[in-house]
C-alpha cells in the first residue's frame, strides 16, 4: 500500500473504516471557514500590537530626551538662582 500501512494492518476489522474517518475529519476541517474570522483577528490584533511597541520605542526617546533637557535646565536655574525672563511665560 502507498500510505504506508502494512496490509495486515489494513485486513483487521474496523482499521479501514477508521482511516476513511480520519480523513474525511482532516477534509472537513480543511473545508471549514468558521474560525477564519478569529484567525483574522488574532492577526489584526498581534500587529496593532507590534507597531504599538515599534513606536513605542520612538515615543519613549523623544519623552526622554525631552525630559533630561528640562531636568537639564531647571538644574541651571536652580544652581544660578536665575532663569530667563520668558520661561514661565504661557
Amino acid at each position: 500500500m502507498g500510505d504506508g500501512i502494512s496490509a495486515p494492518a489494513l485486513a483487521r476489522p474496523g482499521v479501514k473504516q477508521s482511516l476513511y474517518r480520519v480523513r474525511r475529519g482532516f477534509e472537513a476541517l480543511w473545508r471549514d471557514e468558521g474560525g477564519q474570522a478569529t484567525l483574522e483577528y488574532i492577526l489584526i490584533l498581534s500587529f496593532s500590537v507590534a507597531a504599538a511597541a515599534a513606536l513605542s520605542r520612538g515615543l519613549l526617546a523623544a519623552l526622554q530626551k525631552g525630559v533630561l533637557s528640562l531636568g537639564a535646565q531647571l538644574e541651571r536655574n536652580l544652581k544660578t538662582g536665575r532663569a530667563p525672563a520668558g520661561i514661565y511665560a504661557n
